[in-house]
């Protein structure tokens, strides 16, 4: 008899490219033996850049949303991209009715090269609506920045005193993600009981593209199968790593993350002061 895996959903942009949006994050709960679902809310044809981006009716979403509930034992759910303030209020809404759901927000406010992919009024519906929803929220450090007011994150203090500003003001715990820093790779979680570090291997310079998104979508599988907080960000940097080392080229130097690998390396946790 085969036992019955967890269930993940992902809420955001369905990418032609594959290289963002639930086409990563569905590949991620796959490799980590998880089954993953997908609500789409926008669609956009992207190559190296966005060509195109068409987003979807209101209640186009709350539909496959209530689809979802209705066929599917869901336990975590990995929010991404909501492009307008309608979606973001109506995502928010539904995520109250399900109080039991464990709720990774990946804010995609700024991609990693520091560019806003939103409008102030739909940072604001994130900020109201979405994050106070929150098991873990995970930033970028751009993102960090945004929401906590800071005029730049550049290193392990920066993020300490992000998180500790995003905690104070939503309740959540905040997983501030320092990928393309110069001084290696580490996360900062800062949570009500404690600080950590998370540092994992420098693979070369700069960020692979769906590597963010890849690492939400790995601490949501780590959540539905019951693992810790800091359990499921530990198994979601390893991963994560062992998924850039392993990144084909798609392109001219435009490399992206490879899920169908096995994880050997090892990360350091440490507390924080």
């Amino acid at each position: 008899m085969v036992n019955t895996p967890p269930f993940c959903l992902s809420i955001g942009a369905s990418v032609c490219s594959g290289v963002s949006g639930i086409q990563i994050d569905l590949k991620t709960f796959t490799a980590l033996s998880c089954c993953g679902a997908a609500v789409v809310t926008c669609v956009v044809a992207q190559s190296t850049r966005v060509l195109d981006l068409t987003n979807l009716p209101e209640h186009s979403v709350r539909a496959q949303l209530d689809a979802v509930d209705a066929a599917l034992p869901v336990s975590a759910v990995k929010v991404g991209f909501l492009p307008t303030v309608a979606i973001v209020r109506m995502v928010s809404r539904w995520l109250r009715e399900h109080p039991q759901l464990k709720v990774v927000v990946d804010p995609c406010a700024v991609d990693g090269r520091g560019i806003p992919l939103h409008t102030p009024e739909v940072i604001a519906a994130l900020r109201e609506d979405l994050l106070p929803r929150a098991t873990v929220v995970v930033p970028n450090r751009f993102e960090a920045a945004l929401l906590a007011g800071m005029e730049e994150v550049v290193g392990c203090e920066d993020m300490e005193e992000a998180g500790r500003k995003l905690l104070q003001l939503y309740g959540a715990p905040v997983l501030v993600t320092g990928g393309g820093l110069a001084q290696g790779s580490t996360d900062v979680l800062v949570a009500l009981d404690g600080l950590n570090h998370f540092s994992g291997a420098t693979l070369g310079e700069g960020k692979v593209p769906g590597s963010g998104a890849t690492h939400s979508a790995a601490i949501t599988a780590g959540l539905a199968k019951g693992e810790s907080l800091r359990e499921a960000i530990t198994g979601a940097k390893l991963f994560t790593t062992a998924a850039i080392a392993a990144a084909p080229t798609l392109g001219p130097n435009r490399p992206t993350v490879w899920h169908a690998v096995t994880v050997r390396e090892h990360v350091i946790v440490e507390k924080g002061r």
